[in-house]
């Protein structure tokens, strides 16, 4: 399950933004391609993040659509459906311009002064 190993690196890098403050919330971009499941994502988030200032965090997703460039025509085309046929010109395949991505996209702190509060 490589979403184990991407949950914990998202949580290193929001872990080292954070500090010592709370994580209330965390914004995760994901590719239609990127292979990465969603509900994957938020179980290994509830292991890896316990103990820590994440635990709790709510996380939400962005989601970003596949689109490829025609090799032959230079059509930038989604991927609706399985099709990499491009709509142009009928060629069969393409270059990837999105929908691997995988990174975090934000993180939500509490402020100094809610933490002082506790």
């Amino acid at each position: 399950m490589h979403e184990l190993a991407i949950t914990q690196s998202l949580i290193q890098v929001a872990l080292a933004a954070a500090g010592e403050r709370k994580i209330k919330g965390m914004t995760i971009v994901v590719g239609e391609l990127s292979g990465v499941v969603e509900d994957s994502v938020r179980f290994c988030f509830e292991v890896a993040s316990a103990g820590t200032v994440a635990e709790g965090a709510a996380l939400s997703f962005q989601k970003v659509p596949a689109s490829v460039r025609c090799t032959r025509c230079d059509l930038e085309f989604g991927l609706g459906g399985a099709s990499w046929t491009c709509p142009g010109c009928g060629n069969l395949g393409g270059r990837v311009v999105q929908g691997r991505e995988c990174h975090l996209q934000s993180i939500d702190v509490e402020e100094e002064d809610e933490d002082r509060g506790r």
